[in-house]
């Protein structure tokens, strides 16, 4: 296992939307501010150790990385271009995929159109470091309706996993090479935005098992990521 995992290394196919980031159209603007917190925990106990009180002694969570953006595929002005979405990054993804790209290699694999695509690559990948292929709806219509076949990726079945939000997309593959991913929607967005720590915990909770789900299939001893996949999903 470990030759195989130095001369093949596992191929890890991610999806974009709600599995690392989410995008959000219109822009939203209800969100509260981060570092607002007057609104939480607002009855405060006599208890000095209660849980509201040590819950309103913590920082706010980190903020969450977004950037805005045009999609086509939703109505925008044409002569002001301005943006009509924001993309906002999962707690966790960005240091996930930098963790892979140490023992695998790493593709994009979306049901998005190119220049979607390549909008998140220049704020995810600019250089083209981490992501060695970019597959895409514009140059792959058939992902819609019959899925992610791994194959336009690799040949070898043995060495290929893919994360995703959507068991259909697995089908090609008769769902052996795919791992479910828990959506990050933009409810879970806003929960992370407006302080909950407990949301963003289990966003880097979900990435941290995806990196370990990848690191496993990489170093099993069969060789083979679908025998890892098996047992996860068993």
């Amino acid at each position: 296992a470990a030759y195989k995992c130095q001369t093949d290394p596992v191929h890890i196919f991610w999806d974009l939307d709600h599995t690392i980031l989410c995008s959000i159209t219109p822009i939203p603007t209800n969100f509260n501010d981060q570092n607002d917190r007057s609104n939480h925990n607002t009855q405060t106990s006599k208890c000095p150790v209660s849980p509201s009180n040590l819950l309103s002694s913590l920082p706010s969570p980190p903020s969450l990385r977004y950037f805005n953006q045009i999609d086509d595929d939703f109505p925008y002005d044409d002569q002001t271009l301005s943006p009509n979405v924001r993309t906002y990054f999962r707690p966790g993804a960005l240091m996930a995929l930098q963790l892979c790209s140490y023992f695998g290699v790493l593709h994009i694999y979306t049901a998005a159109q190119e220049s979607y695509t390549n909008n998140i690559l220049h704020e995810l990948d600019p250089d083209r470091r981490i992501f060695t292929k970019v597959l895409h709806r514009t140059e792959f219509p058939q992902i819609v309706k019959e899925g992610k076949d791994l194959n336009v990726g690799t040949d070898d079945m043995q060495r290929a996993i893919l994360f995703d939000d959507r068991l259909y997309n697995f089908k090609p593959q008769k769902y052996e090479n795919g791992i479910i991913v828990k959506p990050f929607t933009s409810d879970e967005v806003e929960k992370c935005y407006n302080g909950s720590w407990s949301a963003y915990l289990k966003e880097v909770k979900e990435m941290s098992r995806l990196v370990g789900i990848a690191f496993c299939s990489s170093v099993h001893f069969s060789g083979d990521v679908r025998n890892v996949v098996s047992w996860v999903r068993s």
